[in-house]
């Protein structure tokens, strides 16, 4: 596969997905862990539960697997520098313009509507929250930059593993479920004083290095045509085999199970050592199913793709406002989560329909300058790299 690989027009769609699959995740964990008083039917419900478990499963590890396999692809286009410039404006520059506005709204928020103080960040008043993904992802970028393009070979042993084609798959396998301990015990490794979100930010870069690295792995082995649309017979029996205990120890998902919200010592590992092979296995079935569903460009996909950072920067504000409205509506809690998630996607569509209205605000918020006449392009979108 040459560096002007041909594009594959369903990773425009999963790029999409995947952030926006974070706004009903984010009401209802909002709503059950960070409002008082707690949404306890929120909680209590298998659907919500359900929905809040079995998404956050993969969620985020096929989010940075994307980004690692479109970073190995613009880098080499790119090259290092040029490459690494764009990722700081397209990805800095809206952070830093969130977390200065959003975030301190949102730090306000949290204790004026949801009751419960948000922690601050850097010792300000400001709530990193949702927006802790960008500073991950500018990290890798950043350590990636630093790994010389000539250092990076797959061979064809790791092909045939991300490819699950043999043996080779198991280990692979294996070592993600190790990575998942890693984790664990990073875990123990006592909180940076008076700084709990700057300690869950630098676990978070350690957790979600695996996908990243798998994704710049499969750039550079030139695997992506076949590992984004796999065909595997492993896959589902796969996930089938380790999602059942992983719903069964999911805090998440426990309290609707009639269970305490945290296994025990030895539910904890089990629960570290299979989620990030679960990830990947259902982050490839989610690809396979965007490759049969998508054959070409589309004008909502590219809507989407276009806005979808925007969208997910702004729908947390919407979320805090929207929550306690939704939860007074005299109707079970399945319903004030979808009246509350549907409402909470349309006010943040409408918010980028705003920014990217201004070419300052579309820089800030959206990473792009707004487009002067908007059409479905055959190139790859800079918000799906």
């Amino acid at each position: 596969m040459p560096a002007t690989a041909p594009r594959l027009h369903h990773l425009d769609a999963a790029r999409a997905l995947l952030l926006l699959l974070g706004l009903p995740f984010h009401v209802a964990t909002k709503a059950i862990f960070e409002s008082d008083p707690a949404a306890t039917d929120f909680q209590q419900s298998l659907w919500i539960g359900g929905w809040a478990s079995v998404t956050h499963a993969f969620r985020m590890f096929a989010f940075f697997m994307l980004a690692g396999y479109f970073a190995g692809m613009i880098r080499e286009r790119k090259g290092t520098r040029v490459w690494l410039d764009e990722r700081v404006r397209r990805l800095g520059l809206p952070f830093i313009a969130s977390l200065l506005t959003l975030g301190a709204v949102q730090f306000q928020l949290q204790h004026i509507v949801l009751h419960r103080p948000s922690p601050p960040f850097m010792g300000l008043p400001l709530a990193l929250d949702h927006l802790w993904f960008l500073v991950v992802l500018l990290g890798f970028c950043a350590t990636y930059a630093a790994v010389p393009l000539a250092r990076i070979a797959p061979g064809e042993r790791m092909r045939r593993a991300m490819l699950l084609a043999g043996p080779e798959s198991l280990v692979l396998l294996a070592l993600l479920a190790l990575w998942g301990l890693v984790r664990y015990a990073a875990e123990q490794v006592p909180a940076i004083p008076d700084a709990p979100i700057e300690s869950l930010l630098w676990q978070q870069f350690l957790f979600h290095a695996a996908g990243f690295a798998l994704g710049v792995i499969a750039w550079h082995a030139r695997i992506g045509a076949q590992l984004f649309a796999l065909r595997s017979r492993w896959i589902i029996p796969g996930i089938v085999m380790l999602l059942i205990p992983y719903l069964a120890l999911d805090p998440l998902l426990r309290p609707a199970l009639g269970k305490e919200i945290y296994p025990d010592l030895a539910g904890t590992l089990t629960l570290r050592a299979i989620e990030l092979p679960l990830a990947m296995l259902m982050s490839l079935a989610l690809f396979r199913l965007l490759a049969w569903a998508v054959k070409g460009p589309s004008r909502t996909i590219s809507f989407f793709v276009d806005g979808a950072l925007a969208i997910y920067l702004f729908h947390l504000i919407w979320a805090m406002l929207v929550l306690p409205q939704a939860r007074a509506l005299p109707v079970p809690a399945e319903v004030q989560w979808m009246t509350a998630s549907s409402a909470v996607m349309l006010l943040a569509i409408a918010s980028y329909l705003i920014v990217r209205s201004n070419g300052i605000t579309s820089a800030l918020f959206c990473g792009t300058m707004p487009a002067p006449n908007p059409k479905v392009s055959s190139q790859p979108s800079a918000n799906a790299r």
